[in-house]
């Protein structure tokens, strides 16, 4: 029974003596103080002695702080209301209470020094607006931290908030000094009538859960941010803001603001596009588009001004006007190539551009010259100095140009008037003994038959020419028809349909020639 009696006279006397210790300390009497210390240290309690804060200075200040957690690749600057008395633990309550982060999280350090709990702001030199102190964020796993133990740490935050607010009456106003052995009891055994007063307020519990934690700093955002407010991270995709949620003042003024910048972001971004619209179109207008920065000419090496060079269309490889000209003037085919190590061709538009009139003309008659060589159906007129050609097709026999209005026999290669093709050949052999021409003529005639690319009809004798297509030609002078691999005669004697002669193809199901296409 007497050690249940003794802790309570204990603790009622150094209750008393730690009052007096403090008066004694306050006004400044040591002798006092030192007698009350010596008292009080004979009865080996716990004793905690703080400055009181109405000696620190009561400005509030406006602190920097920076805050990263493992993943951040730099600090998030954020500002706190705090005050020079303010100890790193009411700091911490702080933290938690604004923004979330749960004090067994938090790790503060001010002027390269780690700081700890019992320790006050001003201790560690913050005095004015702007001093700067680092918080780092430690993971609920690193920190050991789990849902269970958070709940109690909230709960017990509420319940030493509403005992922060009781108001002690000063001392000697409670009645006698026998009365004083009631408050240890109900010091020991405070905590339980006090905690059904936070659980009468049901909005409480829920309101931490009107949120959603940011997975990469654990930060308790509102509903409605999209991204996560001290390190932007994104909002789970998977996160649905709760129907009953209702944003607060604050909130619907950033969600009216997002909708301004969101609606000025459209506006500008269609604005761009109308501009770059009008630019294109400009732009196509021009001939030639000019360089709007300072470059080199890759071939001369020449310093471009702005405007002095040309940007080709096709790969936007700037040049300066002479070499491009060179380029162009010197090309010996039909396009012309990027001078750069690029498979881009150059426009006519930018072509005609750059050359004068007669160096255009010049570069489209070699154009017409290199496309006339290259074409395997060409013509060329056989009126001398005549630039006229053509590309034929196999059922066409005569050109007509329109340079020379001449006609000309693409079967014989010559311009024979009012003679058709075998009087022509013949004419042309008795010509052949006296005129230079007509005997340069025979001798291409002559030449056709010896390469294979030209026959002598089996009836008729004139040369005919199968110029494309099957094996089937017809002679235009006899109207025979003539197989052109085995170089005789399609039908028999009696005409079409009799096998009895001619190339007999498809007789038995056998091609008359190895070669034979099959299509006569």
């Amino acid at each position: 029974m007497a050690s249940e009696v003794t802790p309570p006279a204990n603790l009622q006397e150094a209750e008393e003596l730690a009052l007096s210790l403090s008066e004694a300390l306050s006004s400044g009497d040591g002798q006092e103080a030192v007698k009350l210390c010596q008292r009080l240290s004979q009865l080996c309690v716990p004793v905690s002695v703080r400055i009181s804060s109405q000696v620190y200075p009561h400005d509030s200040i406006r602190l920097w702080v920076g805050v990263e957690d493992a993943q951040s690749e730099d600090y998030i600057p954020v500002t706190v209301v705090v005050s020079s008395d303010m100890t790193i633990a009411q700091l911490k309550d702080k933290i938690s209470h604004d923004f979330g982060f749960a004090p067994a999280l938090q790790r503060w350090v001010i002027g390269k020094r780690l700081a700890q709990d019992r320790d006050t702001l001003y201790s560690h030199g913050i005095r004015q607006n702007g001093d700067k102190a680092f918080l780092y964020i430690l993971s609920a796993h690193a920190a050991h931290l789990t849902r269970q133990q958070h709940k109690l740490d909230q709960e017990q935050q509420r319940i030493e908030g509403i005992m922060e607010s009781m108001q002690l009456l000063p001392r000697g106003l409670g009645g006698h000094v026998g009365e004083k052995t009631a408050p240890p009891p109900e010091t020991q055994h405070a905590p339980p009538p006090l905690l059904p007063k936070p659980a009468a307020k049901p909005a409480v519990p829920p309101k931490p859960q009107l949120g959603w934690a940011c997975p990469m700093c654990t930060y308790m955002n509102k509903p409605t941010r999209p991204g996560c407010e001290i390190c932007g991270g994104d909002r789970p995709e998977d996160y649905e803001v709760p129907n009953i949620y209702q944003p607060d003042q604050q909130e619907v003024h950033r969600l009216q603001q997002e909708e301004i910048a969101m609606l000025l972001y459209t506006q500008a971004q269609e604005e761009e596009r109308e501009r770059n619209y009008l630019n294109l179109l400009a732009t196509e207008e021009q001939n030639l588009i000019l360089n709007t920065t300072e470059t080199d000419c890759p071939i001369c090496f020449s310093p471009l001004q702005p405007g002095e060079g040309i940007v080709l269309r096709e790969c936007l490889h700037t040049f300066c006007r002479e070499c491009l000209t060179g380029a162009i003037v010197n090309s010996q085919d039909a396009e012309v190539s990027c001078p750069d190590i690029c498979e881009s061709k150059l426009l006519d538009r930018e072509i005609k551009a750059l050359l004068t009139e007669e160096e255009h003309q010049r570069f489209l008659e070699l154009r017409l010259s290199i496309a006339e060589s290259r074409s395997e159906h060409s013509f060329h007129c056989q009126t001398p100095n005549c630039r006229g050609w053509c590309i034929y097709e196999d059922e066409v026999n005569e050109f007509h140009c329109e340079l020379c209005d001449e006609i000309n026999c693409i079967l014989c290669r010559a311009i024979h008037t009012d003679m058709n093709c075998k009087d022509y050949q013949d004419d042309l052999r008795i010509r052949a003994e006296n005129d230079q021409a007509a005997q340069q003529t025979k001798q291409m005639l002559e030449s056709l038959l010896q390469n294979g690319e030209a026959l002598k009809c089996p009836r008729c004798d004139i040369i005919v020419q199968k110029k494309d297509g099957c094996d089937w030609i017809c002679c235009l002078m006899c109207k025979t028809e003539i197989c052109w691999v085995t170089k005789q005669a399609r039908w028999g004697p009696n005409g079409r349909g009799d096998t009895s002669g001619g190339c007999r193809c498809r007789v038995n199901n056998q091609p008359c020639h190895p070669n034979c296409q099959n299509c006569h």
